[in-house]
């Protein structure tokens, strides 16, 4: 009884039932009709599952089903018959009827699960067991039939489940059965079926037949009964069980399986897939059939969808649009003739004609309807933690904070649809856990998140209805961080992170830095022993043949005669060189620990004075003050132990160094005093101490420690020339420590010069017995002070000795020496002053400004020189106009081949190398200084008055500048205005440069060589021109006849005329 109604704002209808509940009457829904137990009107068909449908040429509709037997019914739903299944009735019909097939001749055939083939006589309605018919392995009983088709040969082809594939010929009742069996000797046969379930058959409009199967879909050629081979396989969709097969009306086959819909292009055969993804309501597919728009129908576990094939767009209908349910059965599925579709499910049977389906919309709006954390549901006011979750009711929220340690939550959303809630899906994200939409099935209104990171998140959700899509509802979840991730301790982390990143840089660093300074160490050892090894074995092979040029110089140097001051010059340095092999011997024995000292008891005092005479004449030379103060009470001499044949070359090195850094005019001081210092815990207590200080140029405060190094070397402009060992510094150094003293080097507190400090203890209390000296032993070397003051410097005497010349020059030639060591200078001089006129410098900025002053006639210039080097000074001579003409002879140690192409390459005339052969540097100037000449010949006429000027090859500076010249004065050899102002205008000289540059090219004022060519070219012109004298002199500039004949009688002798006739 029904004893309320009410209709909503859809127009659905509510009725109230006495005591059975509420009934729903959708006030908008499709065509579909329903043959089932839940009809409104009779149940025509029970209630069990359907399994199989057809409909005959009378419209019967004969349904199989689960259990129940066969039902035929018309069209208007009404039963006509049900058929069941009588135990011990050979002629009643199966029980279970898993399909049914109605062949060309009317019968229909009936598979069953139980009880094998059977066919019906539709008008008696006795069944006749034609499961003998199949004659494959029957040894485990009836097998059962999945399902029947007939193809155009009246082949009845039969699928069961598990006995493979039978065809039968109906007129010959012939069989032919196909079975999955694998063969003994080889993997599946590609010839065989690939799996004995078959759920679905299929003849396409070429007459293959598809075969559906637990395990993927086959194709069989009837005409050969092979299977054809696709990769090397009979499977085409392997690991998919097949359900259902469809032929679509252009030619594509359909298959519906337990992964989804797949379509297959007969041409290409490659699969596409359609999932729940897409669109469909559920990925098992139960049945298909196109309709006449070719559409393709589809029966899944969720409903049934329409699917528009070249939009690829779904469509889906549910139990609430008039389905038997969301249920259906697998190929449980019929379309007759006049293009109804039938779809059986567990509830009955869905008929309907598509084209009366049509798409329902409504407006909807989503709301959120629920919001649970950990299960349990949020209501206004509750908290999570210290935060309130939400402060309004749940549907109104925008925005729910949680804590941290509450990130599990579910959000409930609904658009309150009634009539048919379970067609209706949802898409929702979180755009911050990515863009992509995800779609819920439908009927599902829940979402879970789960450990979510703190931070805030955007949640959007929207409600879908077949295509019909509801409005985009968004809502923020706020999850607070706990306090150790807030941005103020974010700041702390990121502070101390920098830190600890910055402590182990710097450590990483410091070891990689301390890794390479060992290596560093280890391989410049290495290299310092290689060179002192190096030194040491050329030094053994020096030490004879110097013995063996010493020696004899003495003798000679015994004699007076005039040669005595170049026996002096080699005598001192032959010294020098053996005073530097006896130090790297000095090296090799303290690096073997077999320098062992011999201490006496001396007056430092006058090892000081004696040592420092030795100095006295370069002291002189440099005009350096050169001074010895004593602050020592008033004593004149102090008594201490050293060895004295080591301790002098202390004093010596360190003395060297100091001359040598220190510039003409300097002051080098000499103070020895004594002192006590109680910070000491060894002899140094009680020391004297030496402190030898210069004005010079000083050491580099971050280089300071290196000076005492092995072969260090300090760069800068004073050091290029004088090169040295680097060993000086270390050997002084080594030797203080052997006795039991320090050295060290400081640069004086007003920044000019150096200070060196040597410190030694007093007595010889610290010495050991060994150690000492006895009175009668005698020095195995003699002392520095020792020796003849000339061994090793120069002195006075010798110096005036030197005064003496050979006779002065005999040719106007001058040639400039720059070179800074006085001795190669003076030698170079001596050898040259007899033959040209000599000028000397001892750098390249002084050179420069002599050549400016002087003009020489050639230049020898060294290369390593203070303030200004010889390559310096080559390149501004070249690139000076007024001097480039000057040859330049580049003499220097330097005798690799890129430093000669480089000596080259600026301009010099020639590259001699150290040491040189005398000969061979006065020819060299002479060649140079001649090849000048005949250049400046050619260019003044004294070459053959045949020979053009203008063909002259020029290379250099001069020789571009000539050619300027030249072609400037041809130019305009015509024009009686051609001057040395329009000259010099041309060229881009002023007049003054002009003029003094061709005077010293050609010996000629610019005026006089103007005119030489003009008279050159009128007698070039005489000889082979047929012209007049008169023309000759207008075409070569002469405005006036009689001032060119007498111009021109003054430089050839004879008067244009005569010239003339004398060449005829």
């Amino acid at each position: 009884k029904v004893h309320s109604l009410i209709e909503d704002k859809d127009h659905n209808l509510w009725l109230g039932i006495f005591q059975k509940g509420l009934i729903l009457v959708p006030g908008i829904s499709n065509k579909f009709d329903y043959y089932g137990y839940k009809s409104i009107h009779n149940n025509t068909i029970g209630s069990s599952c359907v399994m199989a449908i057809h409909t005959d040429e009378q419209a019967t509709i004969w349904i199989g089903t689960d259990n129940d037997g066969l039902y035929a019914i018309n069209d208007q739903g009404k039963q006509l018959r049900h058929y069941t299944h009588q135990a011990g009735n050979p002629q009643s019909v199966p029980g279970t009827i898993l399909c049914l097939y109605e062949d060309s001749n009317q019968e229909l055939w009936l598979g069953s699960y139980f009880d094998g083939l059977a066919r019906m006589n539709k008008q008696t309605g006795t069944c006749q067991d034609a499961t003998s018919l199949l004659q494959g392995n029957l040894n485990a009983g009836k097998p059962k039939v999945s399902c029947i088709i007939e193809d155009k040969n009246k082949n009845l082809w039969v699928g069961t489940y598990g006995s493979g594939l039978y065809k039968i010929n109906l007129p010959t009742q012939h069989v032919t059965y196909y079975e999955s069996t694998r063969n003994e000797n080889d993997d599946w046969s590609i010839n065989r079926l690939p799996n004995d379930w078959i759920s679905y058959l299929l003849e396409d409009k070429e007459g293959m037949i598809w075969i559906g199967t637990y395990k993927g879909l086959a194709v069989l050629n009837p005409q050969t009964d092979n299977f054809i081979n696709y990769k090397k396989q009979n499977n085409l969709l392997p690991g998919y069980v097949v359900y259902s097969l469809l032929e679509s009306s252009n030619g594509e086959i359909w298959a519906g399986t337990s992964e989804g819909l797949v379509c297959l292009n007969k041409d290409r055969l490659t699969p596409v897939l359609f999932t729940t993804a897409d669109g469909l309501p559920s990925d098992i597919i139960c049945g298909l059939a196109e309709d006449e728009k070719k559409n393709i129908w589809i029966s899944t576990h969720q409903g049934i969808s329409k699917l528009n094939p070249p939009e690829k767009k779904f469509i889906n209908y549910y139990a609430g649009d008039g389905l038997q349910g969301n249920e259906f059965t697998r190929t449980a599925v019929f379309k007759d003739k006049r293009g109804k579709i039938f779809f059986g499910g567990t509830n009955g049977v869905t008929a309907f004609y598509p084209q009366d389906i049509t798409e329902i919309k409504k407006e909807m709006n989503v709301l959120i309807t629920g919001f649970h954390v950990a299960n349990r549901p949020v209501k206004k006011g509750d908290k999570s933690g210290n935060n309130v979750i939400t402060d309004t009711a749940v549907m109104d929220t925008e925005q729910f904070t949680l804590a941290y340690n509450e990130n599990t939550f579910s959000i409930d959303f609904s658009v309150l649809e009634f009539s048919n809630p379970d067609r209706i899906s949802y898409q929702y994200k979180i755009k911050e856990l990515g863009d992509e939409w995800i779609s819920t099935q439908p009927g599902t209104n829940r979402v879970t998140y789960s450990s979510l990171k703190p931070g805030k998140y955007t949640f959007s959700v929207q409600a879908r209805d077949h295509n019909n899509f509801s409005n985009i509802r968004t809502v923020t979840i706020a999850i607070t961080p706990p306090w150790y991730q807030t941005w103020w301790a974010k700041v702390i982390w990121g502070c101390l992170g920098a830190l600890l990143i910055y402590a182990l840089t710097m450590y990483i660093l410091s070891r990689i830095r301390h890794r390479q300074e060992v290596m560093r160490q280890k391989h410049m050892e290495q290299i310092n022993e290689a060179k002192l090894q190096f030194f040491i074995n050329i030094s053994h092979e020096i030490r004879t043949p110097m013995t063996l040029i010493i020696s004899p110089l003495e003798k000679l140097l015994a004699e007076h005669s005039e040669k005595q001051p170049v026996y002096l010059m080699i005598y001192r340095n032959a010294q020098r060189i053996l005073r530097l092999i006896n130090q790297l011997m000095d090296i090799r024995k303290l690096d073997k620990g077999q320098m062992h000292l011999k201490f006496r008891e001396t007056d430092i005092v006058g090892f000081i004075n004696d040592l420092m005479q030795t100095f006295n004449y370069q002291a002189q030379k440099k005009n350096i003050t050169f001074t010895f103060e004593k602050e020592l009470e008033g004593a004149d001499s102090l008594k201490v132990w050293i060895d004295l044949n080591n301790f002098d070359k202390v004093l010596m090195n360190v003395l060297s160094n100091a001359f040598k850094y220190t510039h003409e005019g300097g002051n080098i001081e000499v103070s020895l005093k004594t002192g006590h210092n109680d910070a000491y815990r060894s002899a140094l207590k009680d020391y004297f101490e030496i402190d030898i200080t210069d004005n010079g140029i000083g050491i580099d405060k971050n280089k300071i420690e290196q000076i005492f190094e092995r072969f260090y070397q300090i760069d800068n402009d004073m050091t290029q020339s004088n090169f040295g060992t680097g060993i000086g510094l270390h050997l002084s150094r080594s030797l203080v420590e052997l006795h039991h003293g320090i050295i060290k080097a400081e640069n004086r507190e007003d920044g000019q010069g150096t200070r060196f400090i040597i410190r030694l203890p007093l007595g010889s209390n610290h010495l050991k017995a060994e150690e000492l000296e006895n009175p009668e032993e005698t020095g195995s070397e003699p002392t520095i002070s020792q020796l003849p003051k000339d061994s090793i410097y120069e002195t006075e005497e010798e110096n005036k000795t030197n005064e003496y010349r050979k006779p002065k020059a005999k040719t106007r030639y001058r040639v400039l020496i720059v070179e800074d060591d006085e001795e190669i200078r003076r030698y170079i001089r001596s050898e040259l002053d007899s033959d040209f006129r000599i000028y000397e410098c001892t750098n390249g900025r002084e050179g420069l400004e002599t050549i400016l002053k002087e003009k020489p006639d050639l230049v020898i210039s060294d290369v390593m020189m203070p303030e200004m080097d010889g390559i310096t000074l080559c390149r501004k001579i070249k690139q000076n106009i007024n001097i480039n003409h000057i040859p330049i002879i580049l003499l220097t140690a330097k005798s690799k081949a890129e430093d000669q192409i480089e000596g080259l390459e600026i301009g010099a005339d020639a590259y001699i190398v150290k040491p040189f052969n005398t000969e061979l540097l006065r020819t060299t100037i002479s060649n140079l200084i001649a090849n000048r000449e005949r250049l400046r010949g050619k260019l003044v006429g004294e070459q053959q008055v045949e020979e053009k000027i203008t063909k002259i090859e020029m290379k250099s500076n001069d020789e571009i500048l000539m050619s300027k010249v030249m072609k400037t004065i041809n130019d305009h050899l015509a024009d009686p205005t051609l001057n040395v102002e329009m000259l010099a205008a041309n060229v881009g000289m002023s007049r003054v440069h002009m003029h003094r540059k061709l005077k010293e090219l050609t010996n000629q004022s610019a005026r006089d060589f103007i005119r030489s060519i003009r008279l050159k070219q009128a007698a070039n012109l005489l000889r082979e021109k047929n012209l007049s004298v008169s023309e000759v002199a207008y075409a070569t500039g002469f405005s006036n006849l009689s001032h060119f004949s007498n111009t021109f009688r003054d430089f050839y002798g004879i008067s244009p005329s005569e010239y003339k006739e004398q060449q005829m």
